[in-house]
C-alpha cells in the first residue's frame, strides 16, 4: 500500500467536512442527525481510503529482477543452478594467467604517467 494510516484519517475528515456542510446548507437541518449521518460519512471515507492507497501502491509499483526457479543462462553473465548458488561464468576469454605474464613494471608506469598526466612512449 501506498502512504500511511494518516491518508486514511485526511479521507475521513474531507467525506465528514464534505457531507457536513452539503447538509448543513439546508436551514431546516437538525445538527445531531447531521453530525451523526456525517460521522457515517467519515467512516465510509475511511474504509475508501484503504481501496484508494491500494490502488495508488498498485499505480507506482516498481518490481525487482524476475527469480529465476529453473537453470538457466541470466545475460549478465552469471549461472543460476536449481538450488540457488551463482557460479560465475567469464565472458572474455582471458585467464588469469595471461594478466600475470604482462609486465608488472609496464603497467606501473602507464598509471603513474595517467597519475600525473603525462604521455607514455612505449618501446
Amino acid at each position: 500500500m501506498f502512504g500511511s494510516l494518516f491518508y486514511n484519517f485526511w479521507g475521513a475528515l474531507f467525506s465528514f467536512a464534505v457531507y457536513f456542510i452539503w447538509a448543513i446548507r439546508d436551514p431546516y437541518a437538525m445538527p445531531w442527525p447531521t453530525i451523526g449521518i456525517a460521522a457515517v460519512a467519515a467512516i465510509i471515507g475511511f474504509i475508501t481510503m484503504f481501496a484508494v492507497r491500494y490502488f495508488v501502491g498498485y499505480i507506482f509499483y516498481t518490481p525487482q529482477d524476475v527469480v529465476h526457479n529453473e537453470t538457466e543462462i541470466i545475460n549478465d553473465g552469471a549461472f543460476v543452478e536449481e538450488d540457488g548458488n551463482q557460479q560465475f561464468i567469464p565472458q572474455n576469454n582471458r585467464t588469469t594467467a595471461e594478466f600475470e605474464e604482462e609486465n608488472t613494471e609496464e603497467i606501473a608506469q602507464v598509471v603513474r604517467s595517467m597519475l600525473h598526466g603525462e604521455e607514455v612512449v612505449s618501446r
